[in-house]
């Protein structure tokens, strides 16, 4: 079967599984930045099961009921793409499968390239890269800029090479530019972010401003949240946190970007010249429900006034775990609470 062919079809059974599963209400309604492969496999009855291993990527077990196998000692990217290749396996009417990778080429049998496509289609369908780029005020020209890309990638819960190849697949971007793209580190993204200090350059670094606002971001846990904002300092404004304590009782640090130690709501100010940075750290957090921060540019003399600017966001972490996935427990549970 020709490529094109492959890519037809894998798109055809792709929107389908939107329609079915309602996924793009997620991003449109809830405010969601990404498609998430668990919540599709538990609504078709496959569990999926996360757990090291040394050469497996993943696998399919096309058995009286299915499962997917997922290795969870791979970064957050490359675990949802495995899981939407697997889940590739499953749609496209596949027997079981091994994956020692889930990047196989022109050249790999059709099952294998069937499963690939499907997997970027699935997670990387042209609608959400135009949702997200109108939420973040991205263009093409943006997107050639690595530091947006690796943004980009985050908010589709891809890896940083799966989100520069997407866009080559949807005809926004061309081959040689995505190769010099590639050719960036994300490692050196994240520690420009991190203002040099980058502790382990296995987690993400995610960068939250003013055009997050209408968003759900999914973080995992041990993630770097980095908050910039315009500053008004000049004339008096300083950026606090109205909810620090709350933000501490339900187990995060915030601190500013430059200052190792965690501080108080009275201590969260900001007066640089054009932008502020701050580091916010999830400890023991609820990932069963998102987390809002709030904050407030005031003049700390006056308080907060009827017009001050004020920044609102959303977090909702990801765990990915050794074990079952979240989704896949809270099918199992609904299953045995209805039996």
């Amino acid at each position: 079967m020709a490529a094109r062919d492959i890519a037809v079809a894998t798109a055809k059974v792709a929107a389908e599984v939107f329609a079915s599963s309602r996924a793009m209400e997620r991003i449109e309604q809830d405010g969601y930045t990404r498609i998430d492969p668990f919540r599709i496999a538990a609504g078709e009855g496959v569990s999926v099961l996360l757990r090291p291993m040394d050469k497996l990527l993943g696998a399919f077990l096309r058995e009286e009921r299915p499962g997917i196998l997922v290795n969870s000692a791979r970064s957050a990217g490359l675990i949802h793409m495995t899981c939407a290749h697997e889940l590739g396996h499953y749609f496209m009417g596949h027997q079981s499968a091994l994956d020692e990778t889930i990047d196989y080429g022109g050249k790999a049998v059709v099952m294998e390239q069937e499963a690939e496509t499907f997997g970027y289609h699935l997670l990387v369908p042209k609608p959400l890269l135009s949702i997200i780029c109108k939420r973040k005020g991205w263009s093409r020209t943006s997107l050639t800029n690595p530091h947006v890309l690796y943004q980009m990638s985050l908010r589709l819960g891809v890896s940083y090479s799966a989100a520069a190849w997407s866009l080559v697949r949807h005809n926004v971007l061309t081959y040689d530019v995505v190769q010099g793209l590639l050719k960036i580190p994300p490692a050196s993204i994240k520690q420009s972010l991190l203002q040099g200090c980058l502790p382990d350059a296995t987690k993400d670094v995610w960068l939250f401003d003013e055009t997050d606002q209408s968003s759900v971001l999914e973080p995992r846990p041990e993630d770097h949240l980095v908050v910039r904002l315009k500053s008004h300092a000049s004339a008096g404004y300083l950026w606090q946190a109205d909810s620090a304590e709350r933000v501490v009782e339900q187990g995060f640090t915030l601190a500013p970007l430059s200052v190792a130690l965690p501080v108080g709501p009275q201590r969260v100010v900001f007066g640089a010249d054009s932008t502020l940075d701050y580091l916010l750290s999830a400890k023991e957090v609820d990932t069963e429900e998102s987390h809002a921060v709030t904050l407030s540019e005031v003049r700390p003399w006056m308080g907060k006034q009827a017009g001050d600017a004020s920044f609102y966001s959303k977090t909702h972490f990801e765990p990915i775990a050794e074990g079952l996935s979240r989704e896949s427990k809270a099918a199992l549970i609904r299953e045995v609470a209805g039996s």
